[in-house]
């Protein structure tokens, strides 16, 4: 954890809820392994007593009982945090003056504003998970105390409770494209997880009443989703955080947000699954559903167009969450279009209803407008995001300190403390994968915005 001067990183004297679940899942699949083990030996008619078979037997046993201790840890830990969450929610009945902001907000506006008050908290005690929830107490929020209080220390940090944590992951839902327009978020607690994608299916066919059926089976490609590690860094002024108030708390998770919404949009859109990035859309994207140097006339744009929601639609995707991601440039562009003959728009829908095609439009600023040979060349991406899948840990990990240097955008290394700044680090863990790669389309299009 980031710590000032004087003050000793305290170290991590227990495991998380995911580090546990982890070595349950270890501990199944050895067990697994050793079923198979004797499994093989009974098949092989091998006698009780001998060595191979007793070792297995052994083998089973001992993981059998490991499997049941991490089990109950597991079941231990997330009895403690579910009893956080719910005194967190408003459920104490201190003496305390009550709790400013409740964990489940009334006005949508103050959602997540808990995380604004523990990093606040935390900065002003220096990391000191303890002094920082006294002085949430002190200051009258009771409840948020009380959710600190059951975080985990981390070796980066402070992992915030689960109910926090999937706040914040709620409010990225609307601010980031992939998410907005319906990606199947799921739990990825033990840090990976194995899908299987259809790769050819069964066939069905018509005969006489009596005849047998003409045989037919599916056919799966594993596809397997890791973490990939996201940290956001947000420097603030220090005059700002002498100040404990609701607009300070909302300020530190909304900068918070808007730099973890950005690198989302980027790595689910553009990354290429280099340097512990994922796999964005454009990489996953088949080649035969991938338009490039597509003119900007209105007959090459409206072809265009239609080619990409054919690809998907031709494909016997369910088109439950279809849905269009570009620049905001490109939308507008798209919305100026005439017909050259009559001189209508092309796609009227884009400023009625915001619609292309009759699917929505989700629009991002981290879409370049600069790709190309000729540097004019944009993206535009067509999906069932429906058949996205977003692998999460539903956990966000808190940092702070007042005396750690940071490099900007313009590559230039900043002094925290000689600006009089404390830098503020979130850590999220996810990964991205289709189901089925032929529910993406996409283009790149010359000279596509305004």
């Amino acid at each position: 954890m980031l710590r000032s001067g004087g003050t000793q990183t305290k170290e991590k004297t227990k495991m998380d809820l995911d580090d546990l679940r982890r070595l349950r899942a270890e501990a199944l699949a050895t067990m697994e392994t050793a079923a198979t083990a004797i499994e093989e030996l009974e098949t092989a008619e091998t006698a009780a007593d001998d060595e191979a078979m007793v070792a297995a037997l052994a083998a089973f046993e001992e993981a059998e009982t490991a499997f049941a201790a991490s089990d109950r840890r597991v079941r231990r830990v997330e009895s403690v945090e579910q009893a956080a969450a719910a005194s967190a929610s408003g459920g104490d009945n201190s003496s305390a003056a009550p709790g400013t902001v409740p964990a489940a907000a009334s006005n949508p506006a103050e959602n997540g504003l808990e995380i604004g008050f523990m990093m606040h908290a935390l900065t002003n005690a220096r990391g000191d998970r303890d002094r920082a929830c006294a002085a949430l107490e002190e200051n009258g929020h009771s409840g948020i105390s009380a959710a600190l209080s059951g975080a985990t220390d981390a070796a980066g940090g402070v992992t915030i409770p689960r109910a926090q944590s999937e706040q914040i992951i709620e409010l990225l839902r609307p601010m980031v494209a992939v998410r907005a327009l319906g990606a199947r978020v799921m739990p990825m607690p033990a840090g990976q997880v194995r899908h299987a994608q259809l790769t050819g299916s069964a066939t069905a066919s018509y005969g006489p009443e009596n005849g047998a059926a003409i045989e037919s089976e599916q056919t799966f490609a594993p596809i397997d989703q890791a973490f990939k590690t996201l940290k956001a860094l947000v420097p603030v002024g220090n005059a700002l955080l002498r100040h404990s108030t609701a607009a300070v708390a909302a300020l530190i998770r909304d900068d918070m947000l808007q730099v973890m919404r950005l690198r989302e949009d980027l790595g689910f859109m553009r990354d290429a699954g280099a340097a512990n990035t994922p796999f964005g859309l454009r990489f996953w994207t088949p080649v035969a559903n991938l338009l490039t140097g597509v003119a900007n006339d209105a007959a090459a744009v409206e072809t265009a167009i239609r080619f990409l929601v054919s690809r998907v639609e031709d494909a016997n995707v369910m088109m439950v969450s279809p849905g269009w991601i570009m620049r905001a440039g490109t939308k507008n562009f798209l919305a100026s279009l005439r017909e050259p003959v009559h001189g209508s728009y092309l796609f009227p829908s884009i400023q009625e209803d915001g619609e292309l095609m009759g699917y929505p439009i989700k629009t991002t600023s981290q879409i370049p407008a600069n790709l190309g040979v000729g540097a004019n060349e944009t993206e535009v991406y067509f999906a069932d995001f429906n058949e996205v899948m977003i692998g999460d840990a539903m956990t966000v990990t808190i940092a702070t300190s007042s005396e750690a240097a940071f490099v900007d955008q313009g590559g230039n290394t900043v002094s925290a403390f000689q600006n009089d700044l404390t830098l503020m680090r979130a850590i999220s863990e996810h990964d991205l994968a289709p189901r089925h790669v032929e529910a993406l389309s996409g283009l790149n299009g010359v000279n596509w915005t305004l």
